[in-house]
């Protein structure tokens, strides 16, 4: 006996024919999808409920049943702060930035994946890619018991989810305050410690969940002319990223980006040899024909984010993306200061 016969829908599927199937079946068996098409396709001249004793039989008359959406960028810690000073945006990243490296502790990063574990279920989403913390600005990745406790929640909650962990912007070293229940402590990390925590979080906790949790790497996007001012500086930032990049081809990693716009994939590829087919860069935004070109031949995948506030400033250039080949998604960057996690709404 199986464990679950959904009957009746009309399923939207991922075959290489994109089918749409009405009256469909499809069922399930732990973790395994058995079998998906018609009711004649999955068991000819048989009746499907004898073909597939089931536990639980779902009747979806009138409804679309189709695979999990998939949320391409988003960042941990958002759900927790979501709507705080979303009208002023210098001050809502100046919050996230107190709160993530100054004012939270384990349980705050437990609770905020429980909470936005919980919207994406509701919301369809079953697989995301999370930065933790406020993207290059601060990653919350002083100890690893951050990132561990994260991942307890997504356990708990029992989705998908590559959680990129990496060094945070420059300058090094980052003032953190860790906090044991009332106690407070001033630390300096160094970039050398932000990388070894990455890397711990790798060993314990890429695979996590019977492999529903797995780790991904990222480091601060590099704006040409405005991520640095001077021939150090520049240096500094190319060590920083080749040495992230390192570690994620290290294990076999996804690398992700966050915040590209005109320029940055360029600098990227020619300057940082960051690119490739394990690469996903968020926003992408004004891109050049020349980036263009140049993720369709590293075959580099955007991720794009259609509510985000970048979105506003600068434009994806999709239709131009698709058309030459490159592997665009859609991300929800949530869920603040005031967005969903439902990549419905995107």
């Amino acid at each position: 006996m199986i464990d679950l016969l959904i009957v009746n829908g009309t399923l939207i599927t991922m075959d290489p024919q994109r089918r749409i199937i009405e009256n469909g079946v499809l069922a399930v068996d732990s973790s395994r999808i058995l079998a998906v098409g018609s009711g004649e396709e999955v068991a000819p001249g048989e009746d499907i409920n004898s073909a597939f004793p089931a536990r639980r039989v779902i009747d979806a008359h009138r409804m679309v049943v189709m695979p999990g959406l998939i949320d391409g960028h988003a960042h941990a810690g958002h759900a927790l702060v979501k709507s705080l000073g979303a009208d002023l945006l210098d001050l809502w990243n100046d919050a996230c930035f107190r709160i993530y490296q100054q004012a939270s502790d384990e349980e705050f990063w437990y609770a905020d994946a429980l909470l936005s574990g919980l919207e994406r279920l509701k919301c369809g989403t079953t697989t995301s890619v999370n930065l933790l913390g406020g993207g290059d600005t601060v990653m919350r990745t002083d100890d690893p018991a951050y990132g561990e406790r994260h991942c307890d929640a997504i356990e708990q909650i029992g989705i998908r989810e590559f959680l990129a962990v990496g060094p945070g912007k420059p300058p090094f070293p980052r003032r953190y305050c860790t906090w044991h229940g009332e106690s407070r402590r001033d630390v300096m990390i160094s970039f050398e410690q932000q990388l070894r925590v990455s890397e711990e979080l790798v060993q314990h906790c890429h695979g996590r969940g019977g492999g529903r949790i797995s780790i991904c790497i990222t480091s601060p996007t590099v704006h040409p002319g405005k991520s640095f001012t001077n021939a150090s500086e520049l240096d500094d930032l190319k060590v920083q990223a080749s040495e992230a990049r390192v570690l994620g081809r290290k294990y076999g990693l996804l690398f992700t980006q966050d915040g590209h716009s005109r320029g940055t994939v360029k600098f990227a590829h020619e300057m940082l040899d960051l690119l490739g087919p394990d690469a996903l860069l968020a926003h992408s935004i004004d891109l050049t024909a020349s980036e263009i070109d140049i993720c369709r031949q590293t075959d580099t995948k955007i991720v794009h984010n259609p509510s985000a506030i970048m979105s506003i400033m600068g434009r994806c250039p999709v239709p131009e993306l698709l058309d030459a080949g490159v592997a665009v998604m859609i991300g929800s960057d949530g869920v603040a200061p005031d967005r969903s996690y439902d990549i419905r709404l995107m």
